[in-house]
């Protein structure tokens, strides 16, 4: 049956191999006999996946064993997307898997399903259950939209905790894969109820939430907006991450629903739908967790309705969730998680609404919207810990500088009604707090800028010479002569390790930015490892930052990483510092565009000097590197002061005194001094 498998794209080799699309990219680029497309496009080709299988097994990477490939491979030989679809909807659970309500079972049925029962069991119910709806779908790349990845499901279901025991019936009306449901459960819900449009996804639902969790959800196919297929239930909770739609055919709706107790959604406001449509269905004091687009918040047209659900005391929280978080990537759109409360008529409105913004927590590679870089623990922690706090009464507690705060509904009820968290939370900061910041700030600023002036007398004292000749060497010449090695990272053999495996390494972005090594890399067998005084080279830079690292105790030890050479020198011979100034100095790279430069390492030319004329040399070049490094210091003091400063005097929690020159000079009307 192998030689009924379809061509594979280079991203479905990289998921039955398990590794990343790039290391297919770069198997094409450097190996020649990688097999080469037999169709597909130029930007899109596709491969004959028995070459590709044999092309690995000579490398000792075999994948014709792994369970997916062999579910994937035959459900593309043996069933039409239609007949996947109608097995997904017609599978029920055995004590072997899944049997077929189809009763005219065939051997090639009964092979799928045996081989969606091994699957299951090596890679878990739902990777297997997810390849058949995938299947279903046609493989369509937009499958994506229905999934709610593990660890916002998880979120979200721990932030219906103060429902406590009370939790038992929860709903989901755009249920997708019932990947929130299976949260639910594991929270403790027994009874489930989902509704989707795609009848893929609400199979796949049902089958997924039993195969998890042993509760047997109530799925329902259709249109929750316009045929609610549970009308008149009440849930303790409603869970749902809707699909946020451009129009959702508003003018169908019947204005006396009662569901649009709030406000009848226009057009563009298909999220205030589906929160109105979760509210509708809650018990009085049940909750509702929604992941909504950020737009939600602010949208103009939904302005009327939002500040009905304020007074109303139905919404209780808006939490930003990091930008470009890598799991949420099948979106453009920023996300919030809205947390609301069907009101009880017997108890007071609340007053309150806890804003949250999670990018400070995700750390700065999330600010900068660098999302494979997010720390999504701290991040899960955070709104858990004020979010409690604030169901709870204890109102200071979660109030967190520059990541949540606690705003009264009359402040909220303004012209706009934004919700947006971040302005509102930049503006709830602690005065003392922030006059501690700027004082330590400015303390590292005036360290840093003595640093610079004692460093920059250093870097000044040299001398004018005249006629000087050398002899030079490249460094080429000088490693064949055994006054330096040149070393480089190892390709690994094999592209899957595990944790234990990793080795903390040095990368060229960590030499560029001065900053500690940061990768991890598969080591080899006789491996290079940096030893102190080592020259640290990026194969590929950028035009700023530095070019080369002098290794020192706090590096000794750790792996290369990719794009990372490595010059070592024979110390009776030569000084590191004197040949990295060289390296480093001199314009021997050859352009790859306007953002990188590549290294010739090999071409640099070394004069060839006295050893201890080299080490005055190698001074020298040491101060220009301290120089620069007291300059970027300095730089970072000043960011910092000017970011607390500014924030301080814009939140009112700072104030400028009287009697500075600098005020007298910005006063003037020119706007500069005289």
């Amino acid at each position: 049956m192998s030689n009924l498998v379809p061509p594979v794209t280079a991203t479905e080799i990289s998921k039955l191999v398990g590794v990343t699309r790039a290391t297919v990219s770069n198997w094409r680029k450097r190996h020649e006999d990688f097999p080469k497309p037999v169709g597909g496009t130029e930007f899109r080709p596709v491969f004959d996946w028995n070459a590709v299988q044999a092309w690995l097994a000579e490398r000792g990477q075999d994948a014709t064993d792994a369970p997916i490939l062999s579910l994937q491979t035959l459900l593309r030989s043996s069933l039409s997307s239609d007949d996947a679809q109608v097995l997904l909807a017609g599978l029920k659970p055995s004590e072997s898997g899944w049997v077929s309500s189809d009763s005219a079972s065939t051997d090639a049925l009964s092979g799928v399903l045996k081989t969606l029962a091994h699957a299951a069991e090596v890679e878990g119910p739902r990777a297997a259950l997810q390849a058949l709806a995938d299947h279903a779908h046609g493989d369509e790349q937009n499958v994506g939209l229905y999934r709610t990845p593990e660890l916002v499901a998880t979120l979200m279901a721990e932030l219906l905790q103060p429902l406590g025991a009370g939790l038992v019936r929860v709903l989901d009306p755009a249920c997708g894969g019932g990947s929130l449901l299976v949260a639910a459960a594991k929270r403790g819900a027994t009874e489930l109820y989902g509704q989707d449009i795609s009848e893929t996804q609400a199979a796949l639902a049902r089958l997924l939430v039993q195969a998890e969790t042993e509760v047997e959800a109530n799925i329902a196919m259709g249109d929750s907006l316009h045929g609610d297929a549970f009308p008149g239930l009440e849930v303790d909770a409603v869970m749902s991450s809707p699909l946020s739609l451009r129009d959702w055919a508003a003018d169908r709706v019947q204005v006396d629903d009662p569901r649009w107790g709030y406000g009848t959604p226009g057009r563009m406001d298909s999220d205030l739908a589906w929160v109105q449509h979760a509210l509708a269905h809650l018990r009085p004091g049940g909750l509702a967790v929604l992941l909504v687009p950020a737009s939600v918040a602010s949208r103009a047209s939904g302005r009327r309705i939002r500040s009905s659900l304020l007074r109303a005391g139905a919404l209780r929280a808006v939490i930003n969730l990091p930008p470009r978080l890598p799991q949420l990537l099948w979106t453009r759109l920023n996300l919030q998680i809205w947390i609301l409360e069907k009101p009880d008529p017997n108890a007071a409105v609340p007053d309150s609404v806890l804003l949250v913004d999670t990018a400070p927590a995700a750390g700065e590679a999330a600010q900068s919207g660098a999302g494979d870089a997010v720390d999504w623990p701290p991040v899960a922690d955070t709104v858990q810990r004020v979010w409690s706090a604030f169901v709870e009464g204890r109102s200071a507690e979660a109030e967190e500088p520059n990541v949540s705060t606690v705003v009264r509904v009359v402040d909220m009820l303004d012209e706009e009604v934004d919700l947006t968290p971040g302005p509102r939370v930049k503006l709830a900061i602690d005065p003392g707090i922030v006059a501690g910041e700027a004082d330590t700030a400015l303390s590292r600023l005036r360290t840093a800028v003595a640093e610079l002036a004692h460093v920059s007398e250093a870097v000044g004292q040299v001398a004018q010479i005249s006629g000087a000749t050398w002899r030079t060497a490249t460094i080429s010449d000088l490693a064949s002569g055994g006054a330096v090695r040149i070393l480089r990272s190892q390709l690994p053999k094999s592209t899957t390790a595990n944790d234990e495996d990793l080795r903390l390494a040095i990368t060229g972005r960590d030499i560029a930015t001065g900053n500690p090594a940061s990768g991890k890399v598969k080591v080899e067998p006789g491996s290079p490892m940096v030893e102190v005084g080592d020259v640290l080279v990026p194969t590929v830079r950028a035009p700023r930052g530095q070019s080369f690292r002098i290794a020192g105790p706090e590096d000794a030890g750790i792996a290369l990483g990719p794009n990372v050479q490595l010059v070592r020198t024979d110390p009776q011979r030569l000084d590191p510092w004197f040949v990295a100034g060289f390296i480093g100095g001199i314009d021997d790279a050859a352009s790859l565009g306007t953002t990188a430069i590549h290294s010739a390492l090999h071409r640099t030319r070394i004069p060839l000097l006295p050893l201890a004329q080299q080490q005055r040399y190698g001074e020298a070049f040491r101060g220009v590197h301290q120089l620069r490094a007291a300059l970027t210091r300095a730089g970072e003091a000043v960011e910092q002061i000017a970011e607390v400063v500014t924030t301080g005097l814009v939140a009112g929690a700072l104030e400028p005194t009287t009697g500075s020159a600098i005020n007298e000079d910005i006063s003037n009307p020119r706007g500069g001094s005289e």
